[in-house]
């Protein structure tokens, strides 16, 4: 049965979220969707071109509709400035909601998209509250504890408010659906209910179809080993350490490949300097979706890390699943959840956060490992991503909890 669905996000196409498949697999069952986001910004701080007054700011397409509102774009993300640009977003997506609750007919199911921030949970709320639509939330990004974490505020007082406002929303919410085991305790202890269900991330379509592109490779140094790292550059991923690690020790026999934008990565480059001229160390700009496969194949390892924070250690990399499904052998500067999937799939080395000499001893095993061990690796994590991982059994949970 046909039903009406209101999304609320932070990011949608072009930017390159999870959000894009679900909306698609949405539209495929039947349904009528209506997206509402912002002007793409991410991660590069600046409009996408194509897009902003009076560009694409609205789309009909069969069954999907998307609106996209008016904000102050990221910048260079400084605190400030992701401030403006949160709170231009809030104010666009509150007006705009009232004229959903004023001109449209009521939508069946509200699914809101949370990465940061959780500002938008309010508009979704504050429809809810006219419609009594049944509210679903999708968190990714758990607040007030990624903002400690990330060290985006730091007085307790603050975090405190923040988390009693948080935990107020939360009891708005139908079902919530969760991407790490690890945030099920916090999240129940917020809801007035018990649906709160494990929702983890899968790897696009794209990159479970695995068809390669052509791209320039005439950097890539024949006899060394590939270790690829694809998406955001950010504070979050302690580059800082691995940084550390590669200019303390380098190793000739390591050609590092940095596939991404983010707001760290001009700091990260400067302090990489001398090892991207020996042409040790490549950074590529953000590649479209459609070509990551072919950077992830000329990998061989994978690279991904957290910082060392306890909510970190709840939260599993949305790449992580990506990785896997590339079949790829996997290299990991993290703890908790991620670090417990990739040693339970046995599909790679893992140091603790932000450890410079456990990393180095990581890359020396990686270093001296049989080819055969290390395609084997890939291999299991491959099966892995494919029993519990692949979109399949995503798509055919959301549209479980959609149709009923």
């Amino acid at each position: 049965m046909e039903k009406r669905v209101l999304v609320y996000t932070n990011h949608y196409a072009p930017e390159q979220f999870k959000i894009n498949e679900a909306v698609k697999w949405l539209i495929d069952e039947g349904h009528l969707v209506h997206v509402v986001t912002g002007w793409p910004n991410y991660p590069s701080g600046k409009i996408y071109k194509g897009y902003g007054p009076f560009k694409n700011s609205f789309e009909k397409k069969g069954k999907l509709t998307i609106r996209r509102l008016p904000l102050i774009p990221r910048g260079r993300a400084t605190k400030l400035r992701l401030i403006i640009n949160y709170l231009s977003f809030l104010l666009s997506n509150f007006l705009y909601t009232i004229y959903l609750i004023i001109s449209y007919p009521k939508f069946d199911k509200l699914l809101v998209h949370h990465t940061s921030p959780f500002f938008i949970a309010f508009t979704a709320i504050f429809y809810k509250k006219f419609k009594k639509t049944k509210a679903i939330l999708w968190e990714l990004d758990l607040w007030p504890e990624t903002l400690e974490a990330v060290g985006v505020i730091k007085s307790r007082y603050i975090l405190n408010v923040i988390g009693f406002i948080v935990k107020m929303i939360y009891k708005h919410f139908d079902i919530v659906l969760i991407s790490s085991e690890s945030f099920k305790e916090k999240v129940l202890d917020r809801v007035s209910h018990e649906e709160v269900y494990y929702f983890p991330n899968w790897a696009e379509e794209i990159l479970e179809e695995n068809k390669l592109k052509k791209i320039k490779t005439t950097f890539l140094k024949r006899d060394s080993i590939k270790i690829v790292y694809t998406g955001n550059i950010g504070y979050a991923q302690d580059f800082e350490i691995l940084a550390n690690c590669i200019n303390s020790k380098p190793k000739d026999l390591i050609q590092w490949i940095f596939v991404g934008e983010g707001r760290y990565k001009n700091q990260f480059r400067k302090m990489l300097h001398k090892q991207e001229k020996l042409g040790l160390v490549v950074f590529v700009s953000q590649q479209s979706l459609d070509k990551i496969p072919s950077w992830l194949a000329i990998a061989d390892y994978l690279y991904l890390s957290l910082r060392n924070a306890s909510q970190f250690s709840n939260t599993v990399p949305a790449k992580l699943q990506s990785y896997m499904a590339s079949g790829k052998p996997i290299i990991a500067m993290l703890d908790g959840e991620g670090e417990k999937l990739i040693k339970k799939a046995e599909c790679g080395l893992v140091s603790k956060p932000s450890n410079l000499n456990e990393l180095d001893k990581v890359l020396n095993q990686a270093l001296n490992m049989n080819p055969e061990i290390r395609k084997n690796l890939g291999k299991k994590g491959l099966d892995f991503y494919l029993e519990n991982f692949h979109s399949t059994h995503r798509k055919n949970q959301l549209l479980d909890i959609i149709n009923t």
